[in-house]
């Protein structure tokens, strides 16, 4: 808001709807109207852009050399940004925003600093732009109650416009435009003066918790030191009176640190409540980094603890970082701090695409709380029972800081809880999604069989793991549960073991049958670098699922088909291609291939690599793969790499335009390593 005072405003505002009414044209009103706003705004300068329908423009009233029209036909800049979104913003660094374009946002062609803009709108028809900008002369950062002021003249200028076009509105008589003008110029100061008061509370009410703030961190310094020195004297007194005169002077001096930092709680809460703004986030990674936060002290105190971040959350949303950061911090340190050793704490955070929704739940099988004090426990310092601040500490406002931020996200903190079992804090708060993108592609491979090896130990976290795997687009029986194995059993795919399990005979045995291993770590950072290089590792008491769907997603079998009505070469074949990391299928006519081709394509899950004899009943392998190749045309990240296995040798020009490699009967296996290898290379 700008330096005027009130009466000089109701001045102003007064003289201009007067010269309004005396003006003798529109580029007369648009000078006045734009004098305005430069001193409402405390601005350089001004600009009102009236929308005409039949040439789709923005135009202004002038008879300067300035830009007087702007075409919004495929048009670009944030001027046209806040045209199509009919909204307003703020933008401080006008020239480092992505979408400024100089004609559009400056078209007066001036040292621009920051720009102000607000669509006019009456009754949800688009009459046109305010904006209100300044140059770096006279340099000024635009606030949210500067957007409000500015809005507030939204109504006295639509008067404005309507006086100037008469045509955009029928009215009967003049002097009821008229009329409105003079009502809207008074809602002006009104306004004004609305946000006046609310600077100044504001205002005052950070010169008070600044005060309280420093007083109280004044209290607290000198009450730190005081019970470090009586510790140190404790240490060289004998005599048991003086003993208990300096601990008691020690409980005083717990106390006021104790109260002291729950009223710096209180005061952090209020200001982060009035400060809080959205921003725009990679949820996961807001979670993760959050929850990874206390993988340390959960390992040290050794619980097991297990971190669920739904693969299908948005890549982007927009949120009040601050209070969720807030929310989580209290309820994880609250699961460690009343979870013993030995027990088991789980975050889980759940998007439910079709409410637009992300639910959040922190588990552990600490304490618990009584049924009777559960409908206490969200009140300011109160906790669950009278020994609990001195047995685990703490003051109980977080919780209450916690329901308060939640509620203002847009949920309510709810809470399950047995004593001796555990408890479960849990809310559920609307996402502002500004990408849809996933973060994960859903793996569609029925043919991934993925074995888990582990321990007893190990179940709550291999739990966790499947619950990742059937999140990312695995079916149960996908996936299988081992105790400790030396040989890795048919059919498996993928192996995921526990550092404990992962015996030096396993991971021979994985390489040699090219079976990718994933290790899991169970001690804290106790896995070298050059055991990561030669398998990949992920931290138990981490977030992982980005290495686990690389894992899934970047190492899948071939998948191949063997078409020959040949049965000895079909053996020859698989015998030759058993110890690659592929899935074999066989068949003995082109009828038969071509709807195996055709079938696992439209399932979205192709064949990669398909060896075709041409000479076979029903359909010749060289029609088969013409036939296919019309389907999959355009698509060329899923083309089949074709193979023709005919005994005659002829390479025609059609069959060069049909497959990518020959090898003629009598084929060796030298020749099907190389189809394989050159298969590989191409994707």
């Amino acid at each position: 808001m700008g330096q005027i005072t009130l009466p000089e405003l109701k001045k102003l505002v007064s003289e201009t709807t007067q010269e309004i009414q005396k003006a003798a044209s529109n580029t007369e009103i648009n000078r006045i109207v734009e004098n305005l706003v430069t001193h409402v705004m405390d601005t350089d300068y001004a600009s009102l852009w009236v929308f005409h329908n039949e040439t789709a423009s923005l135009v202004r009233a002038r008879d300067d050399d300035s830009t007087n029209e702007i075409s919004m036909l495929g048009q670009h800049g944030v001027l046209a940004k806040c045209f199509f979104t009919l909204s307003g913003g703020i933008f401080n660094y006008l020239a480092s925003e992505k979408e400024y374009l100089p004609e559009v946002d400056n078209p007066d062609n001036i040292r621009i600093k920051s720009k102000i803009i607000v669509p006019i709108i009456d009754n949800e028809h688009f009459l046109g732009m305010v904006t209100a900008y300044s140059s770096i002369k006279k340099i000024k950062n635009f606030t949210p109650d500067d957007l409000e002021i500015l809005e507030a003249l939204v109504p006295f200028l639509t008067n404005v416009i309507y006086m100037m076009y008469p045509g955009m509105k029928n009215y009967e008589e003049e002097i009821y435009v008229s009329q409105r003008l003079m009502e809207s110029s008074e809602n002006i100061v009104e306004k004004v003066e609305e946000v006046q008061q609310q600077q100044q509370q504001t205002e005052e009410s950070e010169q008070t918790l600044n005060f309280l703030a420093n007083t109280v961190h004044d209290i607290r310094t000198p009450a730190n030191s005081l019970f470090g020195f009586l510790e140190l004297m404790e240490e060289q007194i004998d005599d048991n009176r003086l003993l208990q005169y300096i601990h008691n002077a020690k409980e005083s001096a717990r106390f006021i640190n104790e109260l002291t930092t729950s009223i710096l709680d209180r005061i952090s809460s209020q200001r982060e409540r009035s400060k809080g703004e959205k921003e725009t986030v990679n949820p996961t990674r807001f979670f993760a980094d959050v929850a990874e936060t206390f993988s340390a002290n959960m390992y040290n105190k050794q619980i097991t603890y297990n971190i669920f971040i739904d693969p299908a959350l948005p890549k982007e949303i927009s949120i009040d970082t601050m209070m969720l950061k807030r929310v989580l911090m209290n309820l994880l340190n609250n699961a460690y701090k009343f979870t013993p050793t030995g027990g088991e704490i789980n975050l889980l955070v759940q998007y439910l695409p079709e409410k637009k929704k992300v639910k959040i739940a922190v588990n552990d099988t600490g304490i618990g709380i009584a049924p009777e004090k559960q409908t206490e426990i969200f009140k300011a310092f109160t906790q669950a029972e009278k020994n609990t601040k001195e047995q685990y500490g703490g003051t109980g406002l977080g919780l209450a800081i916690c329901a308060q931020y939640v509620s203002e996200l847009g949920g309510k903190l709810k809470l399950k809880s047995q004593l001796d079992k555990g408890s479960s804090f849990y809310f559920s708060i609307p996402l502002e999604v500004t990408n849809q993108e996933k973060l994960f592609a859903p793996i569609h491979n029925t043919l991934l069989q993925t074995g888990i090896i582990l321990s007893k130990k190990n179940l709550a976290s291999a739990q966790n793991i499947a619950r990742y795997l059937t999140s990312m687009g695995l079916s149960k029986s996908q996936f299988r549960t081992f105790g400790k194995i030396d040989t890795i059993p048919e059919g498996v795919t993928h192996l995921i073991c526990y550092e404990s399990m992962a015996t030096q005979t396993l991971k021979e045995k994985a390489q040699q049958r090219n079976i990718p291993l994933l290790i899991v770590e169970e001690r804290f950072l106790s896995l070298s670098q050059q055991q990561a290089d030669t398998f990949p590792i992920v931290p138990q008491y981490g977030y992982y699922a980005n290495e686990l769907h690389e894992f899934l997603a970047g190492n899948q079998p071939l998948k191949i088909l063997v078409a020959d009505d040949d049965k000895i070469n079909l053996e020859l074949i698989k015998a030759i291609l058993a110890d690659e990391f592929c899935h074999i299928d066989t068949v003995t006519d082109g009828q038969t291939a071509l709807e195996m081709l055709e079938s696992a394509y439209k399932s979205n899950a192709p064949y990669q690599i398909a060896y075709l004899d041409k000479h076979m009943p029903t359909i010749s392998g060289s029609e088969v793969i013409r036939q296919y190749r019309s389907l999959e045309d355009g698509h060329k990240d899923s083309r089949l790499f074709a193979v023709s296995i005919s005994g005659d040798g002829i390479k025609d020009k059609q069959s060069a335009t049909l497959f990518d490699m020959f090898v003629g009967k009598p084929f060796n296996k030298k020749a099907i390593q190389e189809t394989l290898a050159l298969a590989k290379e191409i994707r």
